[in-house]
């Protein structure tokens, strides 16, 4: 984790969209949430500006984030913020960043699932409508995607922490899902679609796919 190496306030966004989108600048503008790579800023009632302000890696996201959300989104079932503009480095934040649409609904952590078992086939439905093959010139993920077998010491540390806090009810049948699925066969299909991070679901889908990533397994 970094941090950027100026605070970012709303002073800050409205002078960046007056310098470089000044037909968005008068628009409501207010803080929506903090993200491990980003800020994320409000935009009227439909729109939303991210600022990558905690790690350095966040800034090649937004980039891929522009470049190949907006071919993607038409193909999901469920919205997604889809970018709209992009703000390059200035003198004012030596940082890209973009405007999105904004998704209506709340994190899941805030609104969890009623009807898990409906919720269940929506995520499927989206991963399968995601997970689909990558044209040429395709971002390759840094490790996103590989087989499950070689993250088995790391999942096995995550699940014995949920299971301390609380999380997790049943760790034993959590761990002989997660077994089946890493003796699966290796992948020899094409490259795919992946969306290489843990979103946050509610109704509808409020993630950005901004870790977007191909990899030579679903």
């Amino acid at each position: 984790m970094t941090t950027t190496e100026r605070d970012i306030t709303g002073d800050v966004v409205r002078d960046l969209l007056r310098e470089q989108h000044p037909d968005l600048a008068d628009r409501p503008l207010q803080l929506a949430a903090l993200g491990w790579d980003n800020q994320l800023w409000r935009l009227g009632d439909d729109l939303a500006v991210r600022l990558p302000w905690a790690t350095r890696s966040a800034d090649a996201l937004l980039r891929k984030e522009h470049a190949w959300v907006p071919l993607l989104a038409p193909h999901l079932p469920l919205p997604v913020p889809v970018p709209q503009r992009l703000g390059e480095p200035s003198e004012r934040f030596p940082r890209p960043w973009l405007v999105t649409t904004w998704v209506p609904g709340e994190p899941a952590d805030r609104a969890p699932a009623t009807r898990p078992a409906e919720a269940a086939v929506t995520l499927a439905g989206f991963l399968t409508a995601l997970h689909r093959p990558a044209p040429e010139g395709a971002p390759t993920g840094r490790d996103r995607g590989g087989p499950l077998a070689a993250t088995a010491e790391r999942f096995s540390q995550g699940l014995v922490s949920a299971t301390e806090l609380g999380l997790i009810r049943d760790p034993d049948a959590v761990r002989a899902v997660w077994e089946d699925a890493a003796a699966a066969p290796e992948w020899a299909g094409p490259r795919l679609w992946l969306h290489g991070d843990q979103p946050t679901w509610g109704p509808p889908a409020h993630a950005a796919l901004h870790r977007l990533t191909t990899a030579p397994h679903p």
